[in-house]
Parts: C-alpha cells; sequence; structure tokens
C-alpha cells in the first residue's frame, strides 16, 4: 500500500506566516525526497513561496493551497474553483471587524482568494509579535468563534473555520479541505493517507480533512502544536522503520 503523507503549513512546518527554521528545513527536506508529501494550507500559493524553500516545494507531490481550492504541481497551477461571495455576506464580515472591540488594526482585513474569503480583525499585516497579541487576547474574547457561529446560521449554505492564529475562513459548504482525500485518492488509487495538522479542535481548519480522513480505517490524521511536535513524530516514525 502506498503511503502518502500530507501537512499543514502554518503551525505544523513553521510559526504562524514565518519561514521554516534551518535545522527543520534540512531534516524537510530530506523527507520529502524520501516520501510521497502534498501540502494543505488556506494560504495562497504566494505565501507558501515565503514560509517554505523552492526546493522542499518543487519536490512535494503537490500543495493544496486555498483549502484545496487549487492544486499546485511545483510552479504549475492544476486545478482553479473560484467563486462570487454574496455582498451581504462581505458586509456582515466587514461589520465584525468594524465592532471588534480589539484596538488594534493592521493591514487588509478581508482577502478574496480562490474559493474562498479570508478575513481578519488584526489584519494580515501585523507583526508577529502583534498576531500573538491578539490570539491572546482572542484565546479569552473568543470574538472568531461567535462570528463563525453567527455566519453559519445566517448563511447556512457556506461553511467557515478559524485559521491560524487570527483570521476565519470562509467557503462555500462542501468546499473545504476534505476534497484533498478523492484527489491524492485518483492519483494513487489504495494509497494510505496520514495528515499531520495543528488546527483540528472544533471549527478549526484542519478538522474538515482529518474528519474525512477518519472515516476510512487505512487513514489517519495526526494533530500537533507545534512543528517541533511535527518534527518529533517523524523521527520517531523513521526510527520504527529503520527497526
Amino acid at each position: 500500500m502506498k503511503k502518502i503523507f500530507a501537512f499543514d503549513v502554518d503551525g505544523t512546518l513553521t510559526m504562524p506566516r514565518q519561514r521554516i527554521t534551518p535545522e527543520f528545513e534540512k531534516f524537510f527536506a530530506d523527507f520529502v525526497n524520501s516520501n510521497t508529501v502534498y501540502l494543505v494550507t488556506g494560504s495562497d500559493y504566494p505565501k507558501i513561496s515565503e514560509q517554505l524553500p523552492t526546493g522542499i516545494i518543487t519536490f512535494c507531490e503537490g500543495v493544496f493551497t486555498c483549502s484545496g481550492a487549487e492544486l499546485w504541481k511545483g510552479n504549475d497551477r492544476i486545478y482553479q474553483k473560484s467563486h462570487t461571495f454574496p455582498k451581504r455576506l462581505v458586509e456582515a464580515s466587514e461589520h465584525f471587524i468594524d465592532t471588534s472591540p480589539y484596538p488594534l488594526r493592521c493591514g487588509t482585513h478581508i482577502e478574496p482568494r480562490p474559493g474562498m474569503l479570508n478575513i481578519s480583525v488584526v489584519g494580515r499585516d501585523a507583526t508577529l509579535a502583534q498576531r500573538k497579541a491578539y490570539h491572546a487576547w482572542e484565546q479569552v474574547a473568543q470574538e472568531r468563534l461567535t462570528f463563525v457561529s453567527s455566519l453559519l446560521k445566517e448563511f447556512p449554505e457556506y461553511e467557515a473555520s478559524t485559521g491560524g492564529e487570527i483570521s476565519i475562513d470562509i467557503v462555500p459548504k462542501g468546499w473545504t479541505n476534505a476534497v484533498v482525500r478523492t484527489e491524492i485518492e485518483k492519483q494513487y488509487p489504495g494509497c494510505s493517507i496520514t495528515f499531520y495538522g495543528d488546527k483540528m479542535g472544533p471549527n478549526g481548519n484542519d478538522k474538515p480533512l482529518a474528519d474525512e480522513l477518519a472515516r476510512f480505517p487505512q487513514h489517519s490524521a495526526i494533530s500537533v502544536e507545534t512543528f517541533l511536535d511535527t518534527w518529533k513524530s517523524l523521527l520517531s516514525l523513521q526510527e520504527v522503520l529503520a527497526a
């Protein structure tokens, strides 16, 4: 049975929106060269290119961006889904941002991506320190989960999840990263897929794929908190395979 590995990026291979560390980059590059690896992320392709070196991206079997709305092979886009979000939903997102009690605003707050709308109160241009400050505040305030809950009630034809530390991803119903399973199985029928992600809890953006894989005994999903957990798990796997 062909073994496939799939990895989220933010929080799983890197710190959120940061470059992969040099030490882990060397290890992971060797792992990608020796295994069949896909990346699965809510970010778009340019952002992945900022976080991972070309060597790793090129040697991956594929890169699913925008929660599966795009699939890339190297620099070539294999497919792309697109969607126009209704004005009323965009206005609801703007109202959420405008009425948030969090005081800091940094750059882009609503970012259309292929098949997805990404929104953030603090903004996409926030520094690492500003991201962490918002995340610490939001862990108590829970404003993202509150908005996701209200959005799903008002717009049942859409799905929403918390992405990374600061954002919310909104997609048409069924347009989640759960599609990754079927896309990989088209290329590798009968394979087993092991997926690593850091947001598999309620409303997390890794949960749809994790839940989809859980329906099949040959597949598995491994929840991590940081790239260090991913590294440790892969080291343990290599030890088992070498025994």
